[in-house]
């Protein structure tokens, strides 16, 4: 055997030893990952996931076209009917998809936005998230990106002075580009206003409802669809992978803002609220209590409760994902 493919064989046997010991965790511990499309290719490794209570993973499809996956160096995966046969292929096995795709790359159309939406859900994807193109410091697209500014310096003013636009993480909110690099046909508007369509397509009732069938009783899939729209409220514009969740999802520069319709301008700043229906859908049982050791208890004992305690508070967690699969349940 090759040394290069001896190494990748102990790591893929050292990922089902850990499976195998996450699978003797009590089932009320979900976990969720980040995988490659290439784990669809495995079946016996999506069956491990499943038995280690793996809910979910977010898988980073990025494109649909064979252009599209090759401007981001990710050719490697399918695209067309080999995608969505790939994609289904995850939950086949028990295990969702929180699929991941990239807009405003060079060799985007505006048939794109339309043709990525319909994959999206002939794919059967339980989330997804349809985000922006930006260049990550690190990243390839990045380093060429730094050389061709490097040329003519593009600067942002700002009240603390000018910043380069390489540095754009610097930049307040408030007057940051939403994109970063021109794209060769569409301005950053029409960019915009295409990905929030796809994300108002993909998460609207009719569709919400259709994808709810994973869940096995009527109250999981109301509050699955309402999580569904309170995801698709919290990270339209940024996706899952970044921590500005809060921020508000149209984020252009001055001149775009002014140019943007003003229906846009009024989805972009309003925030639904979740009724309060849907908010009684996702309390969980009360804590078990929290008692002093009594006379005579050991102290493993004790510290057993005690971790009872904890891992009721881990499953109470609200945190995005993490909640929503948490209302996922195959059925038998």
């Amino acid at each position: 055997m090759k040394p290069r493919l001896a190494e990748l064989t102990a790591i893929r046997a050292e990922r089902f030893l850990l499976m195998a010991e996450l699978a003797k965790l009590p089932k009320d511990m979900v976990f969720f990952t980040q995988i490659t499309m290439e784990a669809g290719e495995d079946g016996e490794y999506l069956d491990a996931m499943r038995k280690a209570n793996i809910k979910g993973a977010l898988v980073g499809v990025e494109a649909v076209t064979p252009e599209g996956l090759k401007a981001v160096f990710k050719d490697f995966n399918y695209s067309g009917v080999a995608l969505a046969n790939q994609l289904q292929t995850f939950k086949k096995h028990g295990v969702h998809v929180l699929g991941s795709f990239i807009f405003g790359l060079p060799t985007d159309k505006p048939a794109t936005f339309d043709a990525t939406v319909e994959m999206a859900l002939k794919a059967g994807v339980t989330f997804a998230q349809f985000v922006m193109m930006t260049p990550f410091p690190g990243t390839v697209d990045f380093n060429r990106w730094e050389i061709e500014q490097a040329k003519a310096p593009e600067v942002v003013a700002t009240p603390t002075g000018d910043i380069p636009i390489t540095r754009y993480w610097l930049i307040p909110t408030a007057i940051r580009p939403k994109m970063f690099t021109p794209h060769p046909t569409m301005s950053s508007l029409e960019i915009s206003q295409r990905t929030q369509k796809v994300w108002d397509r993909f998460y609207d009732w009719s569709s919400i409802w259709e994808r709810s069938a994973c869940t096995p009783t009527l109250r999981a899939r109301v509050a699955f669809m309402f999580l569904s729209k309170l995801y698709r409220q919290m990270y339209a514009g940024t996706g899952i992978s970044t921590d500005s969740a809060r921020r508000k999802i149209q984020n252009l520069g001055p001149l775009d803002r002014q140019a943007m319709p003003q229906t846009l301008r009024r989805q972009t700043h309003a925030r639904t609220p979740i009724p309060s229906m849907g908010a009684r859908l996702l309390l969980g049982k009360p804590p078990p209590p929290s008692l002093p050791r009594p006379p005579g208890e050991s102290v493993t004992l004790h510290r057993h409760h005690k971790a009872v305690a904890g891992r009721w508070l881990a499953s109470q967690r609200v945190d995005g994902v993490t909640t929503i699969l948490s209302t996922i349940r195959h059925k038998s």
